[in-house]
């Protein structure tokens, strides 16, 4: 077995994932694996699809306790936060209770990484629709942040196909996005689906600020619960606070 150290497990919205899983690969320390189990979403636009997905929730969570897993988060926002915030402080409640390993959310992740940075004033750089950027503004504003601005990336994109979009269209997406908000203590890069890691560094430099994109808090969250120390430098503020 791998993952002797630590067995990180992740429910993925999307049909297919691999962002997430190459980026979490790219800096996870020796004996830390990642074990993902993948629900239907092919378009977050379609409320069909979103909805399906909540009803696999159960399967997912089962499945992953199966393979013995030491932390499970439950990926996308447009997803989890699709009930509003009532639901997901519910849906975060009842997993809580009923599974034993720790449980987290993508968007509870990215709270706490903003927090854990000391940031309260927050820019959003997002690739959603406005109905899922302002479900991300009251998600951010119920933890207590002032939500500056949110500005999204229109790629006309499905979930599928925005793995495709390059780090150059992202980067300066969110560099912009920092640029125009320039009272913001911290930028957020909400999607587990366009490439991060390599641009964040870059991003932070450039902007003088903390940057942090949902995969990097996904990747960030579980190693801190779990306490496993990592030396993981030139990727961002957030991963270097794992030493």
């Amino acid at each position: 077995m791998y993952g002797w150290r630590a067995r990180v497990g992740n429910i993925s919205p999307t049909a297919c994932a691999e962002i997430l899983p190459y980026e979490f690969y790219r800096v996870a320390p020796e004996g830390v694996t990642f074990v993902t189990t993948n629900l239907v979403i092919r378009d977050a636009r379609e409320s069909s699809q979103v909805a399906a997905s909540w009803e696999r929730f159960d399967t997912a969570f089962e499945d992953l306790l199966q393979t013995r897993v030491d932390h499970i988060t439950l990926s996308g926002a447009p997803l989890v936060l699709a009930n509003g915030v009532e639901r997901h402080a519910a849906l975060l409640k009842k997993y809580r209770q009923r599974i034993p390993v720790p449980v987290g959310t993508s968007p509870q992740s990215f709270a706490d990484a903003l927090k854990h940075l000391g940031a309260h004033k927050v820019a959003v750089a997002t690739s959603f629709i406005q109905a899922h950027n302002e479900l991300v503004r009251a998600f951010l504003k119920s933890e207590g942040f002032d939500v500056v601005g949110v500005e999204s990336l229109d790629t006309g994109m499905t979930s599928l196909e925005k793995a495709m979009l390059s780090p150059t269209q992202v980067y300066r997406h969110v560099r912009a996005v920092g640029k125009k908000y320039p009272g913001a203590d911290a930028v957020l890069m909400t999607s587990s689906a366009w490439p991060a890691l390599t641009i964040i560094q870059p991003l932070e430099d450039d902007l003088g600020k903390p940057v942090v994109s949902s995969s990097i808090g996904q990747i960030w969250w579980p190693l801190k619960e779990l306490g496993i120390k990592a030396e993981i430098k030139g990727y961002g503020k957030l991963l270097s606070t794992l030493d």
